[in-house]
């Protein structure tokens, strides 16, 4: 049988097998995905029910893979291989030319297999922060957020970058911005983005996004060294790491730009 559009009433069984694989994810990431691409939003059922899925989304000329999951009782039949390539093939319709994603270091042979090639690290970072006061953003206007977002990724991703801008706290210093929101118990960080003159400023506001106790957790890339440093200097710790990857055209990446990307693991 083939792979099934990723309703909205799956939502609930994909979350509770993320969770029991520790994964942070939550219902406004899903809707978000299922919402922006719903092509590349993918479910294989067994006897009626979901047992694998996959997301994708798409920016303007590139594309992300995030949340393969398959059941646990259902691995190493080639489920998902089956919804990695069916999402790749949507992607590829749509007519992206660079498709990423992130995956653990055991999966990296299988993508290359694929075509997928190494063009980083990210690291995983785990901290607490403190209760500040954080105000309105009036620094830049949300195109000149967008802006400095592609200047990372060599690709304007305004859908995702409206979305957060609409639903989530939003912190602005000089070219530099980032975005929070909590999810569950904790306060992820991303996308974050801007130079060097802007971000060790902001870094101040960034690590007393949450009142004491609580937990920050944002995914950087292992090449952007200063934001890595700033971490380690504060007392968050590294906690893991997956491969950054992508596949067609080389993509104009500039990893010193991105401070953190925008979900943890799902889009960028």
């Amino acid at each position: 049988m083939e792979p099934d559009r990723f309703r909205e009433a799956d939502s609930s069984e994909f979350l509770r097998l993320a969770a029991a694989e520790g994964w942070i994810s939550d219902a406004w990431e899903l809707g978000f995905l299922l919402g922006t691409f719903p092509q590349g939003c993918l479910v294989k059922r067994i006897r009626g029910l979901p047992a694998a899925f996959v997301t994708a989304v798409r920016h303007d000329r590139s594309g992300w893979i995030g949340n393969l999951l398959v059941h646990p009782e259902l691995r190493r039949r080639g489920l998902g291989a089956e919804l990695m390539n069916q999402a790749v093939t949507a992607l590829e319709d749509s007519g992206v030319e660079t498709i990423w994603l992130t995956a653990s270091p055991s999966g990296k042979q299988l993508y290359e297999g694929m075509g997928f090639r190494e063009v980083d690290r990210v690291q995983r970072w785990i901290g607490t922060g403190r209760e500040v006061i954080v105000t309105p953003c009036r620094q830049m206007t949300l195109e000149r957020i967008r802006e400095i977002d592609a200047e990372g990724w060599g690709d304007r991703r305004e859908t995702m970058v409206n979305a957060l801008a609409s639903g989530g706290n939003l912190v602005c210093g000089r070219d530099s911005f980032l975005f929070t929101r909590a999810i569950g118990p904790l306060h992820q960080i991303g996308p974050w983005s801007g130079t060097d003159a802007g971000v060790q400023a902001l870094f101040e506001e960034v690590v007393g996004l949450s009142p004491t106790g609580n937990t920050v957790c944002l995914d950087v890339p292992s090449r952007n060294e200063v934001i890595g440093s700033l971490l380690e200097g504060s007392g968050f710790q590294l906690t893991g790491s997956t491969v950054l990857m992508y596949q067609g055209v080389l993509p104009a990446y500039r990893p010193e730009r991105i401070c953190a990307l925008a979900s943890l693991g799902s889009m960028g």
